[in-house]
């Protein structure tokens, strides 16, 4: 039988001010960067996501009934770009867009139960799962106290 120590528990690895990607690519990344490093993969999978289904394509097949088949695709696209840029310019110094990039996001959360709440199962998952999840890390991310002080510190 193995004993663990409350010493182990208190190792580095598992404080809390530690930040999310530190131990994925090694540096220690602020939470306001990681929210706009999740802000950027967002705006890439709505762009992807647009694109998939507005371009023809062999694995992509539509029923009669889908409405995007015109405008939608094209708008995902559109916010997507939009998203990236927004999250570019705030990045550069605009700090109003911090604003915006959290108000894409909070219609972007909505935006899932919405676009999930007709489609089958299948897709409801496989899309909340995929586009949900770098919301929520972005709220988790631009909401912690160490983003607000470093955003007033810009």
């Amino acid at each position: 039988m193995i004993l663990i120590s409350k010493k182990n528990y208190s190792n580095k690895i598992f404080k809390k001010e530690k930040h999310m990607l530190k131990h994925l690519i090694g540096v220690e990344i602020s939470p306001l960067r990681s929210a706009l490093i999740f802000s950027y993969i967002g705006g890439i999978l709505l762009v992807v996501i647009g694109l998939t289904f507005a371009l023809p394509s062999t694995w992509v097949i539509f029923k009669d009934d889908f409405p995007g088949e015109g405008g939608f695709p094209w708008i995902l696209a559109s916010v997507g770009l939009i998203r990236i840029l927004f999250t570019y310019l705030f990045a550069r110094g605009i700090k109003f867009l911090y604003y915006l990039i959290i108000l894409l996001s909070v219609v972007k959360v909505l935006e899932l139960f919405v676009a999930s709440s007709a489609e089958s199962l299948g897709f409801a998952i496989w899309y909340v799962i995929l586009t949900g999840i770098p919301e929520i890390l972005l709220f988790i991310s631009i909401f912690s106290s160490k983003a607000r002080e470093e955003l007033k510190s810009l």
